[in-house]
């Protein structure tokens, strides 16, 4: 799931009345913002586990370049701006509790994106809940984009790690619930314009 917010940032100057007379030629940022989903699905029958996602985060930049007519070399800078998740199914069943965290891993290293501490799985079923982003997840992540723009292939890989249950799910019992994560990209673009220099 993706959705894209496109806006200008200019000087209050640049407003767009036609004046008679040169044309200057000025340089704009465009703010493309994205915001992608990862679905991760668990079924489980003890209290811990790991559940891993790969992103290929290079195609998402590239995609959302493909969408509004860019290309790389139009990118100014790109940085991760925020994360959130929630639950998305849950069959019926008495309540779960649950505590863990979403770690990120580029390379060799691995960061915490997000925690959720005594979290109801009910409680977060057809929510969005915001979270605050670990920033050494962040700049890992922002070192992924970077490498992208440079002419690398980035891969990310998400992985839920849970850490606690309660009641304690059993073999016969399992937890089993669908839940996303939300990230925020934010995609600055130098676009150079055309506008009347009124002196």
């Amino acid at each position: 799931m993706k959705r894209t917010i496109i806006s200008v940032l200019m000087a209050a100057g640049l407003v767009a009345l036609a004046v008679p007379g040169c044309l200057e030629e000025k340089v704009l940022d465009i703010v493309l913002t994205s915001e992608t989903s990862y679905d991760f699905h668990e079924d489980q029958a003890s209290t811990t586990w790991a559940t891993p996602v790969v992103v290929e985060i290079g195609k998402e930049i590239q995609d959302l370049l493909d969408k509004n007519g860019y290309n790389v070399a139009h990118i100014k800078s790109a940085h991760v701006t925020s994360a959130s998740y929630g639950v998305v199914d849950f069959p019926p069943h008495a309540d779960w509790t649950i505590s863990g965290e979403i770690q990120v891993t580029y390379g060799t290293q691995t960061e915490t994106v997000l925690s959720y501490t005594s979290q109801s799985i009910q409680g977060a079923l057809g929510r969005k809940i915001p979270a605050t982003l670990g920033s050494a997840a962040v700049n890992l992540m922002n070192q992924a984009l970077s490498d992208f723009l440079s002419g690398q292939t980035p891969v990310l890989v998400f992985t839920v790690v849970n850490g606690s249950v309660t009641p304690a799910p059993t073999p016969v019992d399992h937890i089993i619930f669908d839940w996303r994560a939300w990230l925020g990209i934010q995609v600055i673009i130098d676009q150079k314009v055309e506008v009347p220099d009124p002196f």
